[in-house]
């Protein structure tokens, strides 16, 4: 996963293996435009940074895979997820497990769900400005049609994976 404090900037140049990216903001609230940037991998698996979170990225069967929410680290792991929370004890730096209760996985995924379904508004009423793009085939307006495609298709039926990997 890409590291959440970095600038937007930094994660259009760096994140290549999202070989198609788009940074966008919006224009609904002018004194705090928020930032969205998303990538597709080669393999079609895209992934989603709301500002510094949350982060949402799929696998290539459009099943969620791992992301970044409320300062913690989630991760799929046989259809559930799984909570990971960096904590320190002592000099070491430890990762704290805790699954998600099926309340818990529900609510996630509706607010994900909203969040996709709120940019995919943006993006049909064209409330957005592109601010940086890498695209290595059409054009920028052409990415963006391909992530409001992939939101409306696939944000209404979101599943977890099986593993946090890309191929999950």
């Amino acid at each position: 996963m890409a590291k959440q404090q970095q600038d937007k900037e930094d994660i259009l140049r760096e994140a290549t293996a999202l070989v198609n990216r788009v940074e966008l903001q919006s224009f609904q609230d002018t004194d705090s435009p928020q930032s969205v940037f998303v990538g597709f991998r080669r393999d079609g698996a895209i992934s989603f940074f709301f500002d510094t979170e949350p982060v949402y990225q799929f696998n290539s069967r459009h099943a969620f895979r791992r992301g970044y929410y409320q300062n913690t680290i989630l991760k799929a792991e046989q259809g559930k997820i799984v909570q990971l929370v960096r904590t320190r004890k002592g000099e070491q730096l430890i990762l704290l497990r805790r699954d998600y209760s099926d309340q818990q996985t529900v609510a996630f995924v509706q607010e994900m769900q909203q969040n996709l379904l709120e940019l995919y508004s943006y993006l049909q009423s064209e409330q957005y400005r592109i601010v940086g793009a890498v695209v290595q085939q059409g054009t920028e307006q052409d990415l963006v049609s391909q992530i409001a495609v992939w939101i409306k298709k696939h944000a209404s039926e979101i599943q977890i994976a099986e593993a946090a990997n890309v191929a999950g």
